[in-house]
């Protein structure tokens, strides 16, 4: 850990990242996603703990989007790499603290990655660094790959070929591969080579043998989910980020042929614990959290694709096909209930991920509740289908949903997963139960 080694890869990795991130808040701002996730939802629904955050107004978001593209910008240089980083870091994880309906996985790896490039010096001029800050960021990697790979071994995905037989066929009209893809067993073959590729690619990328032929799988594999799913900029991540495993000489010879050449790595001695504690101790903090933060679902009984408790930032990606409609009920002081109608006050994009999330489906209620003073109780009845199973009672329907819970606690409140109740019976066990649970 403390051996000295060349900076050339993370030079490369912190201006590439600099690169995609300015790009990638272009195109953020481009297509008007400033406006459509942050300031026009009438509602925002911030992660838990954060609900202090102040929501931005419309020159709060001009400030944190000029601060992301600045601080891409200072990040491709050198002397202000640090400073472009610790200001981007803290403008893009605020957008993203915002609003739990637009979380996505790699937006949480860039916020781990420019948290890293604000601990890490990886200057061109600084030819090395210790071994355990090129590690930080090739162990981060495989584990998002790791993980990824381990959360497909389970029965949906490798027996069922779920969600991808149902995802596959819908892009048949695509030129030459269309057809193909329409074809049920595709559907398996990509299924059981995505899995096997996410848990083998940590092992071939630290192999300076196996990696020369398996960089241009990875290639292929990244692209070709580009082209199939809409993941944004999440492949391109992952193919600009793992050029961090290359031989140092690759690295030299790229920024040569691009005229801005790297001061070449010496041999030298161990560096100093005293010059690298604070940074060693961070560094290994933080990849402690993200080896153990992800299994934390395993404390909660239940499938975890179905009641979602621990499944965000666990490296979960594409693993799930999941649609809902929530209607949410409001029972006034004086008796009556009315339905609260959803759509006239979140987004799209917000209904659509409120009806198949139980923290949102509880935070949404909570603000239902809250606009009226806290007097109303609230309950919803959600039909919840995932991986092409039929449309089963999500929720207890009668479960007050306006009363806080812990975010850590066990969401009792969900049904499990293929239970009895289906809609032809609801109507008549529903006057039952309005009885029996007091509404």
């Amino acid at each position: 850990m403390t051996r000295l080694v060349s900076a050339a890869p993370l030079v490369t990795l912190r201006r590439l990242f600099a690169v995609l991130t300015l790009c990638s808040t272009v195109r953020f701002i481009g297509y008007g996603w400033v406006e459509t996730q942050i300031l026009q939802p009438t509602w925002l629904f911030p992660f838990d703990g954060f609900e202090w955050l102040p929501r931005p107004t419309v020159e709060g978001a001009i400030l944190l989007f000029s601060g992301m593209l600045a601080g891409s910008c200072l990040m491709f240089f050198d002397r202000v790499a640090r400073l472009g980083a610790f200001i981007f870091f803290i403008c893009f994880t605020y957008v993203e603290l915002l609003d739990k309906c637009n979380y996505l996985n790699h937006y949480y790896f860039v916020s781990l990655v420019a948290f890293l490039l604000i601990l890490i010096p990886a200057r061109s001029d600084r030819p090395m660094v210790p071994l355990f800050m090129k590690l930080a960021f090739q162990g981060l990697l495989a584990l998002v790959y790791f993980f990824a790979g381990l959360a497909k071994l389970h029965t949906d995905w490798l027996i069922e070929a779920l969600p991808l037989s149902i995802w596959l066929p819908q892009h048949s009209s695509l030129p030459l591969i269309g057809p193909l893809l329409a074809e049920r067993w595709i559907a398996y073959a990509f299924s059981w080579a995505g899995a096997a590729f996410d848990l083998f690619a940590p092992f071939a990328l630290f192999s300076d043998k196996l990696r020369p032929w398996f960089y241009p799988i990875l290639v292929v594999f990244h692209v070709l989910t580009w082209v199939l799913f809409p993941i944004g900029i999440f492949p391109w991540v992952m193919i600009l980020s793992t050029t961090v495993f290359f031989r140092d000489d690759w690295h030299y010879s790229l920024w040569d042929r691009l005229g801005l050449p790297l001061a070449k790595a010496q041999a030298a001695p161990l560096v100093s614990h005293a010059r690298m504690g604070w940074q060693f101790a961070a560094i290994a903090v933080l990849f402690v959290f993200q080896v153990i933060f992800p299994w934390r679902h395993l404390v909660y009984p239940g499938n975890p694709f179905w009641h979602e408790t621990g499944y965000r930032f666990g490296w979960r990606v594409m693993l799930m096909e999941k649609s809902g409609m929530a209607t949410f009920y409001v029972k006034e002081e004086t008796g009556v209930e009315r339905i609260f109608e959803l759509d006239k006050i979140l987004t799209p994009n917000q209904v659509k991920m409120t009806a198949t999330q139980p923290d949102l489906l509880r935070q949404v209620a909570r603000r239902i509740a809250a606009e009226n003073e806290g007097e109303e109780r609230v309950r919803a009845e959600v039909w919840v289908s995932m991986n092409g199973r039929r449309s089963q009672l999500y929720l207890d329907p009668f479960e007050d949903l306006s009363t806080p819970i812990a975010s850590w606690a066990s969401r009792t409140y969900v049904l499990p997963l293929d239970s009895v109740i289906r809609p032809a019976e609801w109507d008549e066990m529903r006057e039952n139960l309005r009885d029996e649970r007091g509404w």
